[in-house]
Order: structure tokens, then C-alpha cells, then sequence
């Protein structure tokens, strides 16, 4: 019986929301969130990982046939964290100083996606999501009136949707 309810409630520790800044397994950044190197994005399916490796590099991968499926091929090992930049909504890879090693072009991403004049306005992203198909999208979820849309993708999934 003791063992049981201990059980039990380890199960629902693991189960309780963490921030992100404290290292936590989940499938979404938001703006206020920052992502260490120890951090991850989890598919809510447990099949996508994306985190940030030792050697500064943003990698995606199939944990379930171990297979590199994107990454940023910029190594710096004074890279140790990833954020959503509050003011022009893009990704930002940076050290402790804010000092930018790279950045998702939203603007080129939009115009390949959505085509010449068919660009959304506002291309700043306010939520990362680690999609059960293997994409890793960054969404602007601001405009009501529009829902959700993507502003920057790693195209490496079946589509845009959560």
C-alpha cells in the first residue's frame, strides 16, 4: 500500500507543469521562456526532441530512430540558450550577454511558405511549439481575429497545425 501511493505520487510530481528555465521536458516555448542547454522540447508523442547541445548547437531529432532531422550548424560553445525575442518575435540562440549567434528569418521563411503577397503581416512569433509530426513551428498567436499562424518552421514534419 505505501509503496503504491508512493508511486502514485511520484507519478504526479513528474506530471505537474515546470518552467522552462528550470530545465523542463515540454512541447512549448513562450516568449517569457528561456531555454538552457539542458533544456528540452518534448513531442507530446515522445518521438520529436529539440534542445540545445553542449557544443551550442540547436539540433531536432527522432528519438525513435535516433536520426538527425534539423539543426542551426552553428557551433559556439559560448552559446547556452535559446529565447523568443519579445521585440521582433524571431529565435534567437544567445550566450549570458544577449549576444546573438543566430536567428530564424521569419521574413524568408513567410515568403517561401506563403508565397509572393501573401505574407502575413506581423511575421513576430510568440509561441514555439515541438509538433507530433516532426516540425518545430513558431507561431504568432497575438491576432485573434486570424488565429494562430506560423511565422518560422523547420519544414521537417507533415504540416503547419498543433
Amino acid at each position: 500500500m505505501k509503496k503504491t501511493f508512493l508511486l502514485s505520487l511520484a507519478m504526479f510530481l513528474l506530471l505537474l507543469p515546470f518552467s522552462s528555465t528550470t530545465f523542463a521536458f515540454q512541447e512549448r516555448l513562450t516568449v517569457s521562456d528561456t531555454m538552457h542547454t539542458a533544456g528540452r522540447l518534448v513531442s507530446n508523442n515522445n518521438t520529436y526532441i529539440m534542445g540545445l547541445n553542449g557544443f551550442g548547437v540547436l539540433e531536432l531529432r527522432n528519438v525513435r530512430n535516433k536520426t538527425l532531422l534539423w539543426n542551426t550548424n552553428v557551433k559556439d560553445l559560448r552559446i547556452n540558450m535559446l529565447i523568443i525575442d519579445q521585440y521582433n518575435g524571431r529565435l534567437k540562440l544567445t550566450d549570458y550577454s544577449n549576444t546573438p549567434y543566430w536567428t530564424s528569418d521569419n521574413q524568408a521563411w513567410a515568403n517561401a511558405w506563403y508565397g509572393p503577397g501573401n505574407v502575413p503581416e506581423n511575421l513576430v512569433g510568440d509561441l514555439l511549439i515541438m509538433q507530433n509530426d516532426g516540425n518545430l513551428v513558431l507561431y504568432n498567436t497575438k491576432n485573434i481575429a486570424k488565429g494562430w499562424y506560423p511565422v518560422w518552421a523547420t519544414n521537417t514534419g507533415g504540416g503547419i497545425h498543433d
